[in-house]
């Protein structure tokens, strides 16, 4: 491994998780290491247009490099071209917020959105990643996967309560997937965030595997457990256009 390049990518990741941005002093107390060392890496960043500096605060951000390349990475995923008529059909029937997401080691990636003119400030936005177990999304994919996968994925969960409807323990977890996976669909009440609500249904590829899912997003205000009822419908059916799309027969599972 090499140091600079390990170092470098560190240094991204830490940035990605503060956007208001760090500045040199204490990027180099984080990483116990000389100022130079940092500042020899940041302006190497900065030239490459990885990084931007914020000249009033002289703090230093993640760059329009990584636009560019969200561009090209997103644009290379078949999936969310193949989903996106389908999520802008149903974010127009629900009057909210879809959501294409995708399974990615322990967390799930969201990879795609549409919203609407009715659309109210969530946790979502493609690129952001989020747990399975309080998640429709991630519900909905974790209990369609292998059992192997599965027990495996629920074991090493780091089970936080983010409210108080949370599930924060691995037996209540696997009671919940199972229940998901006999009707179909998950959903997130308020578990993620508060005043949140959402109904979430697994994709299916050609060979069965659910590593996707489709969601309608919305808040308590408007999802109601009547309008929730209205919208599980839906939400299986655009899940299933995509499963098709993607080659799947129901047959395979």
């Amino acid at each position: 491994m090499i140091q600079s390049v390990d170092r470098a990518l560190k240094i991204l990741e830490l940035l990605k998780d503060h956007p208001q941005g760090l500045g040199v002093t204490e990027l180099a107390n984080r990483f116990g290491v000389a100022k130079s060392t940092i500042h020899r890496l940041l302006m190497t960043l900065e030239h490459h247009q990885y990084i931007q500096q914020d000249e009033t605060q002289g703090t230093y951000q993640l760059g329009l490099k990584f636009l560019e390349m969200n561009e090209i990475v997103v644009g290379n995923l078949d999936i969310v071209r193949i989903a996106r008529p389908v999520l802008e059909r149903l974010s127009e029937e629900a009057g909210e917020i879809s959501h294409l997401v995708m399974l990615d080691q322990d967390e799930i990636l969201y990879i795609d959105k549409v919203e609407t003119s009715s659309t109210i400030r969530i946790y979502s936005q493609t690129g952001k990643r989020a747990p399975l177990y309080c998640t429709g999304v991630g519900k909905a994919i974790i209990a369609h996967i292998d059992h192997p996968q599965q027990r495996k994925l629920v074991d090493k969960m780091d089970y936080q309560p983010y409210t108080k409807h949370t599930i924060c323990d691995r037996e209540s977890l696997l009671i919940e997937l199972d229940k998901i996976k006999s009707q179909g669909y998950a959903e997130d009440n308020e578990e993620h965030e508060l005043g949140i609500r959402c109904i979430a249904a697994p994709i299916f590829d050609h060979e069965g595997r659910a590593n996707y899912a489709v969601s309608v997003t919305g808040p308590l205000t408007r999802m109601s457990d009547n309008r929730i009822e209205a919208l599980i419908p839906k939400v299986k059916e655009a899940a299933l256009q995509v499963s098709r799309k993607l080659g799947y027969h129901s047959s395979i599972s």
